[in-house]
């Protein structure tokens, strides 16, 4: 995450009015993460925001909206637990910039100051710049987090495979369709059957084994 952590670090520098930065993202499954931030701060505004299920950050990844601010925390309507509580950590304003990503992934930017009023369109529209940057940087991340996925899966299913082989004097044939049988009977991922098999070598998973 090295050069999405130089993006954030040069939007605090060249965004003006701001104090702190900081990437959010929402995977697939809802995972919600801080992939790069500048101070940890920026990590427990985006907590609050999983906490509250309400923010900016949360409303960019899903709306049309290319960027949202808030002038006043003190004084913010549209997210008012957020808002109450970001202002009791110190955060007057915010600018929330959405991320355009690829493979099932939300994600802002995500700017904070600790003055009211510190971020106007201009600044707005300078955060847009670094969040299409972002944007590449993270498509890229993401890409390259799913295949050594890819890799690491290929890499259990093989030694799974192998294990049963030996285990019952079968073909790689036999072997795959064993593992196969038992992800559809499970209702679980062939590469979670896998590396079940793999670090227990107990075949098929005990019943209800999640």
């Amino acid at each position: 995450m090295g050069a999405l952590q130089e993006v954030v670090a040069s939007a605090t520098t060249l965004v003006q009015g701001t104090d702190y930065a900081g990437v959010s993202v929402l995977s697939r499954n809802n995972q919600f993460e801080s992939p790069a931030y500048t101070n940890d701060l920026v990590r427990q505004i985006d907590l609050l925001q999983q906490e509250t299920g309400e923010g900016p950050c949360l409303e960019a990844m899903d709306d049309d909206e290319e960027f949202l601010i808030i002038t006043d925390m003190e004084r913010e309507e549209r997210w008012p637990r957020f808002a109450r509580r970001a202002h009791q950590l110190g955060i007057r304003s915010m600018l929330s910039c959405r991320l355009l990503t690829e493979h099932g992934t939300r994600g802002a930017l995500n700017l904070h100051a600790r003055e009211a009023g510190a971020f106007n369109e201009t600044a707005a529209e300078t955060a847009a710049v670094f969040a299409v940057h972002a944007s590449s940087v993270l498509t890229q991340v993401l890409l390259i987090e799913s295949l050594n996925t890819a890799v690491q899966s290929r890499k259990h299913i093989g030694e799974a495979t192998g294990i049963l082989m030996e285990r019952h004097g079968i073909p790689s044939e036999e072997a795959f369709s064993m593992l196969v049988r038992a992800s559809q009977n499970s209702n679980t991922k062939l590469r979670e059957i896998a590396e079940r098999l793999v670090a227990t070598r107990i075949f098929p998973p005990p019943s209800g084994t999640p």
